[in-house]
């Protein structure tokens, strides 16, 4: 699951699709919006009850680390050890900007560390100094790999990759390397199914309205491309 702010939301539609096909995951590795989405179906919760959190969310307040450690508290298990599912939330180190991928101890601070905007203060866990993991890899499709997962499904709600491909640049054109970071083209390259989520303006707006046009979007692009695979 991608990083991608509000978008990550969208996420959930993803997940509704894919179990209405029966396709149910044995592994999940999430960055940044990714991670909490990605923390929330490895503990074991349905799309309905990842839909009921996200409309408790006003979602500007998760840029903040504080708030989003105390919503990770109360909706989520307090370490990797008590998921029901294995589960990696992947990060950024400092100064080197390399990713690295949390799978161990608290629950909440690796989920900040992944969700840690480059407008926002690192955070600190386990001697390492840690910011957002979309700054060195914003599609997790190998830390999913190194979990034990056979086929991978990519769910990419990233900004950056809906802009280009709403001005005809996706990820096999021939100049794909020259807008694409290089970790995301790697990463789809690596994915054995690539759902893809166009979002509507109105899914930026707080608010329920918002949440379910994002969760609808997500559901939408997982059929789209499941039929594709068919």
């Amino acid at each position: 699951m991608s990083g991608g702010s509000v978008r990550g939301i969208a996420h959930i539609g993803v997940l509704k699709a894919l179990n209405e096909y029966g396709i149910r995951p044995v592994a999940i590795a999430g960055t940044s919006a990714g991670s909490l989405v990605g923390a929330g179906v490895a503990a074991g919760k349905s799309w309905q009850e990842l839909a009921d959190m996200a409309h408790k969310i006003f979602w500007p307040s998760m840029l903040n680390g504080r708030y989003l450690e105390r919503f990770c508290s109360i909706y989520l298990p307090a370490s990797f050890g008590e998921l029901q599912l294995p589960f990696a939330a992947v990060a950024t180190t400092l100064p080197g900007k390399k990713p690295v991928t949390l799978t161990t101890g608290r629950l909440a601070s690796a989920i900040n560390a992944s969700c840690a905007v480059r407008a926002r203060r690192p955070v600190y866990r386990d001697g390492e100094k840690l910011k957002d993991g979309g700054i060195s890899c914003v599609l997790p499709s190998l830390a999913c790999r190194e979990l034990g997962a056979d086929f991978i499904i990519a769910s990419d709600v990233w900004e950056l990759s809906a802009l280009l491909r709403g001005v005809g640049l996706n990820h096999t054109h021939p100049r794909a390397h020259r807008a694409y970071p290089r970790h995301f083209i790697h990463a789809v390259s690596n994915s054995d199914l690539l759902i893809q989520t166009d979002v509507p303006f109105g899914g930026y707006w707080p608010g329920s309205a918002a949440v379910e046009r994002l969760i609808a979007a997500g559901e939408a692009a997982t059929h789209k491309a499941l039929a594709r695979l068919q």
